[in-house]
């Protein structure tokens, strides 16, 4: 189950690419995508989820 977890980690990173999300949201969101890695649904980060996150994104901070 922990590779699931980290599976869909991942997933969500890669998307928001440098974005950040709220720590709740982004607990929703990779759990979602853990969930759909489960069941095998395609794709993981369908337009539902990913309009969420694209919602809910904020830009990072420059350095």
């Amino acid at each position: 189950m922990a590779l699931f977890l980290e599976a869909a980690e991942a997933l969500v990173a890669d998307y928001l690419n440098g974005r950040t999300l709220p720590e709740v949201v982004h607990k929703a969101a990779v759990q979602a995508a853990r969930t759909r890695l489960m069941e095998g649904k395609m794709p993981v980060l369908d337009e539902t989820l990913c309009s969420d996150i694209d919602r809910e994104a904020s830009e990072s901070i420059p350095r």
